[in-house]
């Protein structure tokens, strides 16, 4: 797979646990619950700038490329989990292919 499809298919990801978390604050929960959503919103948006860096530095060839989509991706794990957490949901957004394009290209496991 070519670093940048591993990149735009990372950000779709983003987007569709995003939709989610939107999803969830609709339901009307407390304040805390409130800011946890706001919390994993900001984490994913940190996410999406990390794979957007990364994108930037692949095309420069920069080996600190895979890096930033490895930070990046256990962002997502954690921000999936803690809404599993906090709000007994499980958020299946076909992210397992994702993480396994990303441990097959970048060569550690993700």
């Amino acid at each position: 797979m070519e670093f940048h499809i591993l990149v735009k298919d990372g950000l779709a990801l983003i987007s569709r646990i995003k939709h989610e978390i939107s999803f969830i604050r609709a339901c009307n929960y407390t304040q805390a619950n409130l800011d946890i959503l706001h919390t994993a919103s900001f984490n994913l948006d940190s996410a999406a700038d990390l794979l957007n860096y990364a994108n930037e530095l692949a095309l420069n060839n920069n080996i600190a490329a895979g890096e930033k989509v490895l930070i990046a991706s256990d962002a997502i794990k954690h921000v999936q989990s803690m809404l599993s957490r906090q709000f007994d949901a499980e958020i299946d957004c076909g992210e397992k292919p994702w993480f396994k394009a990303v441990t097959d290209n970048i060569g550690i496991c993700a």
